[in-house]
């Protein structure tokens, strides 16, 4: 490989934020026409990489390649930009009150939006957006639009501009498999015609199927990179977290005997589901599988209240819901945490203790900030959420901390029931199997928990038993004991249920 064919690279880059060591000489090299695969536990120096490649951040030493220019101490946003380098954060960065047309578009040389376009221009959207299998109005405004479509809108707006390599950060961690799939298979396409990619995700399938080379990154240190050949999924987790994670299936709890938590009964909602049965008990993990647009997300909606039924009802321990107020046993954590869940410029402790007011403020109704860090510390040390200070801004934190965050959020007004979606969404394989034991342990506890996810193989490590919705309907209910991933892939996709589910 020689200079010319590298699109990008970092030569002993180093960064120190305090005490902490978020990179340690590392190296790393992607040439064009490749797709590198950057993988590591949160806190492991990935983001950081990405914002100094991207030139939000600067390094202390080291220099970067761009192209076949010679090298530099560190790079602009501007240069980083003019250098064809594109990044795709996990926050996507678009504008959700102007519509997809006006993301996509470049503004004019004065850095203005131009309201009237061309029709050249809309052909562009339209270009972008099949490029990416969206079928979506480009006069739609982004905030109408479901999680996985603002991220294909996004993934549109990189290919579609000058860009030499694409930086995708966790791309896929809102799509369905099918909306996978076409994304991998699209970067294929790309990367045939020159341009290249830094994947970060915590997939092995995805690993397996899209890279080309892998860098693994532990504690700011390259703990090894090469051919993605050279790496499965047992040595890339044991490479990322300097250990063997350990997974299992949940023990299936008891079969319930008592009335149930959580019910809803004949529930319909116009175009989101149709006449759906659901008990949740106490000590129980229910699973809810189902693809995008199944009706899965809606059926969690409307049992947080947050949703209203057309038809049929939920009950709360055997009484029938006729009030928001009812419902207020029950929590409800969001897939989007960025958007829907945390405040982030919020501190830590006070995201924690906004669901449970009561307990931090005094008997004039006022917050007392020594009761917010109090309790933020109990549960800092309860959920091991990394955070030095509770009054740091919970943005500072790593996906799989502010994650924790939100369960502590949910947990602190000891609830009896919790619904859960997506409740590991762009989290790390080491962080996964945390937050694993501890939806396992908080349901031993007592507490009913029902589990939304697009992941069969969350599903079987925390449920004891998973409900598959198909088309806004119920197409079976198993213990987890029946069930495996192609099983669970083949019932959620299919037509009709397959014969061992019957």
């Amino acid at each position: 490989m020689t200079t010319s064919d590298v699109v990008l690279a970092a030569q002993k880059i180093s960064k120190r934020y305090g005490n902490v060591q978020a990179l340690d000489r590392v190296d790393l090299a992607v040439p064009a026409g490749t797709v590198h695969c950057l993988v590591g536990e949160n806190g492991s120096g990935k983001s950081t990489l990405t914002k100094i490649f991207a030139g939000v951040e600067q390094p202390d030493s080291g220099t970067l390649v761009l192209g076949g220019s010679p090298p530099v101490p560190g790079v602009s946003t501007r240069t980083s930009v003019d250098a064809g380098i594109r990044v795709i954060y996990q926050d996507l960065a678009l504008f959700p009150n102007l519509s997809v047309a006006e993301n996509l578009l470049p503004p004019s040389g004065s850095g203005l939006l131009r309201w009237r376009r061309p029709r050249a221009g809309l052909d562009t959207v339209h270009a972008a957006l099949d490029r990416v299998g969206l079928a979506v109005d480009p006069s739609r405004l982004v905030e109408e639009l479901s999680v996985a479509e603002r991220q294909l809108v996004a993934i549109a707006r990189s290919i579609s501009s000058e860009s030499r390599i694409i930086l995708m950060d966790e791309p896929t961690a809102a799509l369905t498999q099918d909306e996978i799939d076409r994304l991998l298979e699209l970067i294929s396409d790309l990367r045939s015609t020159g341009l290249a990619f830094m994947f970060i995700t915590h997939k092995m399938r995805e690993i397996a199927e899209v890279a080309d080379e892998v860098t693994i990154l532990r504690n700011g240190l390259v703990a090894a990179s090469g051919p993605a050949p050279d790496f499965d999924a047992d040595r890339i987790t044991t490479l990322m977290t300097g250990g063997i994670v350990e997974r299992g299936r949940r023990s299936p709890a008891p079969a319930p005997s008592t009335t149930p938590v959580l019910e809803l009964r004949a529930g319909s909602l116009a175009g989101r589901f149709t006449d759906v049965d659901l008990s949740v008990h106490a000590g129980r993990v229910v699973g809810l599988a189902g693809i995008l647009g199944s009706g899965r997300a809606e059926i969690g909606l409307a049992l947080a209240g947050l949703l209203p039924l057309d038809a049929g009802q939920i009950l709360v321990r055997g009484v029938p819901v006729r009030h928001p107020r009812q419902l207020r046993r029950l929590q409800y954590v969001p897939e989007d945490r960025l958007s829907e869940g945390l405040l982030l410029d919020w501190s830590v402790g006070h995201n924690i203790v906004l669901n449970d007011l009561p307990e931090a403020t005094n008997r004039f109704g006022l917050l007392r900030p020594s009761l917010i860090r109090a309790i933020a510390r109990r549960w800092r040390a309860t959920l091991n959420i990394k955070v030095d200070d509770v009054d740091d801004a919970v943005s500072t934190l790593s996906g799989g901390n502010q994650q924790r965050v939100l369960l502590a959020r949910a947990l602190a007004p000891e609830p009896e029931a919790i619904i859960l979606s997506n409740p590991t969404v762009g989290v790390d394989v080491g962080s996964r199997a945390e937050l694993h034991e501890l939806i396992r342990s908080t349901a031993d506890r007592g507490m009913a928990v029902l589990a939304i996810s697009d992941e069969p193989a969350e599903l079987l490590d925390i449920c004891d038993e998973i409900v598959v919705v198909r088309r806004g309907r119920v197409a079976g209910r198993w213990p987890v004991t029946a069930l495996d991933e192609e099983t669970i892939w083949s019932t959620i996709t299919d037509e009709d249920v397959p014969t061992w589910a019957n």
